[in-house]
């Protein structure tokens, strides 16, 4: 069993983390109403697509630990962190300011796919520098 030091320091303390910033991130109620100048793809897209990529390279890191190779843990993870945006924008239609947006899931799917890519060249170049 973990203590609870290990817990935060395992990788899937990094996990929970990210899901728990980005859940509350999501949920604060915004006293700003949107900004019709931004359009569609406004400066919030980039938070979603942070916050998506890190949630995901921070799965797919904890499922590649386990008995999932790097790829199947990679299309694992984007499509949890999906599906879980997913749910976010459901749960965002009963927070006041706050609407799911289809630019939200595009951008957070964007910053899945990123994720794990970025987390495959981080992990190509830790073994290389290993060799």
């Amino acid at each position: 069993m973990y203590g609870q030091d290990r817990w935060f320091e395992s990788r899937w303390g990094t996990v929970v983390g990210a899901a728990l910033v980005l859940l509350v991130g999501s949920l604060v109620p915004s006293p700003l109403g949107r900004h019709p100048e931004f359009g569609t793809f406004g400066p919030d897209k980039f938070l979603h697509l942070l916050g998506h990529a890190g949630l995901t390279a921070a799965l797919a890191d904890a499922l590649a630990a386990g008995r999932l190779d790097g790829r199947e843990a990679a299309v694992l993870s984007v499509g949890l962190v999906t599906g879980y945006g997913l749910l976010i924008g459901r749960l965002q239609t009963r927070v006041p300011g706050r609407a799911p947006e289809r630019a939200d899931t595009a951008a957070g799917l964007v910053g899945s796919v990123l994720g794990v890519v970025g987390r495959r060249y981080v992990a190509h170049d830790r073994q290389a520098a290993r060799n």
